[in-house]
């Protein structure tokens, strides 16, 4: 009976030691195909969207993954089977940073729609496929050692309850209690584990042991329970950038919608009276006003053009400034000006400061953010309308308002219109317009350190204001 009893947890502790060695092959694989997967999801999100924030997401993943395969392969050193395929999907990782991922990035800054083409896409799930299925041989291999080793376990238990059976009373009972003890430390909790791991290989990445057990056995079910909250984590954050990815493509898609509506009426406005200019003659009164007719319709597709180009600048990453000292006062009254001194459907009033009032800013971009200011509330004010324009001082800051008297805002709207391309449902049936305006003013604002708000009420006018920093070595007085 001790013999026996000797054997079995010799075998058992064997059992054990081996157990531990392959969960740490298989948490080591299950990592390294999550930096994979993570690479290669990056990658495929850069080259759908030139979004910085996968290639930063790639470039982590690749700068772990040598680390995640070094550990992969001592692992195995000691199996030449495990150890020959942790090679191939070195190598195979390998090729697919050099031969894919790489020519993949540089492809997509130069040539963005190669990079997101069917081949491109087609290559990465072949390579990915490559990957995953030799790390799924390891994974594989190592569960059927496992359920090997639970067998064997059983049958060692059996035997050591057999043996002690036919032996004395009291030495049957010691040998069922210590066999007791053992399924309920070991047994048990290395079958839960090799359950758990099957799960885990289903994709069921929730499954969570109980780490009150014994031994090498709790360091085991600590590491799997640690492995398993990674994966869980991991997929979160794959599930989140693929929901980047669509919403990207949504934008994509309302965009090119957009452009053909937007463009549609311009266009084909130059194209007619061109036409006609062209093919009749034609007074020179009814000339003028088909040719200001075509120089307005023109106008329109250069500003639509210029929001497209700003949209371009967001999704970049910020634009850049030009600063020097502006004249804010001098500057709005440049701009309203230009917008109401050949217009007498609205009433301007002005409510600015006698003395300069000077910050640090972009000309250009700023007299940008103004001009939207006062062009919407042209656009949704009806005609006889006053627009007001007011500036005033706020310690070491300048605010800009601008009011109407047009429709209002929806308060549920509010909190939406500085976001590209949004529209709310009334002003797109009435008033043409792309959404970018605004989600280009708050960011021209923002970059000067400033903010942009809004206060409106449906029905009665909207007020829009800017509020940026003076400039810190201009002495600017106090307003009365």
């Amino acid at each position: 009976m001790s013999v026996a009893a000797l054997l079995a947890i010799l075998s058992l502790r064997q059992a054990e030691r081996e157990e531990t060695e392959s969960a740490a092959r298989t948490v080591a694989t299950l990592r390294v195909e999550n930096l994979a997967v993570d690479a290669g999801s990056a990658v495929r999100g850069y080259a759908l969207t030139q979004n910085p924030r996968f290639l930063e997401l790639y470039h982590s993943a690749r700068n772990r993954l040598p680390g995640a395969v070094k550990t992969l392969a001592a692992s195995v050193a000691d199996d030449p089977v495990q150890r020959s395929r942790a090679a191939q999907a070195r190598e195979q990782i390998d090729e697919y940073i050099t031969d894919y991922a790489e020519p993949v990035i540089f492809l997509a800054r130069s040539s963005p729609a190669d990079a997101r083409g069917a081949a491109a896409g087609r290559e990465n799930l072949r390579r990915a496929a490559e990957i995953r299925d030799t790390l799924s041989k390891i994974t594989a291999l190592e569960g059927r050692r496992s359920a090997s080793r639970s067998a064997h376990v059983r049958d060692v238990t059996s035997s050591a309850i057999f043996v002690g059976a036919v032996a004395l009373v009291l030495s049957a009972a010691l040998v069922l209690l210590f066999g007791a003890w053992v399924a309920r430390e070991v047994a048990r909790p290395v079958r839960e584990t090799t359950k758990a791991a099957a799960q885990v290989a289903a994709g069921d990445f929730e499954v969570r042991l109980d780490e009150h057990a014994a031994g090498e056995v709790a360091a085991l079910v600590s590491a799997f329970n640690s492995m398993a909250r990674s994966l869980e984590s991991g997929r979160r954050e794959m599930l989140a950038q693929n929901q980047q990815l669509r919403e990207s493509e949504q934008h994509k898609r309302d965009l090119i919608s957009m452009v053909s509506h937007e463009l549609r009426t311009p266009l084909a406005s130059v194209l007619g009276f061109t036409t006609l200019l062209l093919e009749r003659e034609f007074a020179p009164d009814e000339q003028r006003r088909y040719l200001e007719i075509v120089d307005t319709q023109a106008r329109r597709l250069a500003a639509l053009a210029g929001d497209f180009l700003d949209v371009q600048l967001l999704e970049g990453g910020g634009m850049r400034l030009e600063r020097a000292p502006v004249d804010l006062i001098e500057l709005t009254n440049e701009q309203t000006r230009l917008f109401f001194s050949h217009l007498d459907t609205h009433k301007l009033v002005l409510e600015l400061p006698d003395d300069p009032v000077v910050i640090d800013g972009d000309r250009d971009r700023l007299a940008q953010v103004i001009g939207n200011l006062l062009s919407n509330a042209i656009k949704y004010s009806p005609a006889g309308g006053t627009v007001r324009v007011h500036i005033e001082l706020d310690g070491d800051r300048v605010v800009l308002f601008v009011n109407d008297q047009g429709m209002g805002i929806d308060e549920e709207d509010r909190e939406h219109v500085f976001e590209k391309f949004f529209r709310s449902s009334e002003a797109s049936a009435r008033i043409s317009g792309t959404g970018l305006g605004l989600a280009v003013a708050r960011e021209i604002v923002e970059t000067h350190g400033g903010e942009i708000r809004v206060q409106s009420e449906p029905g009665s006018g909207s007020t829009f204001w800017i509020e940026l920093p003076l400039r810190r070595t201009a002495a600017t007085p106090a307003l009365g």
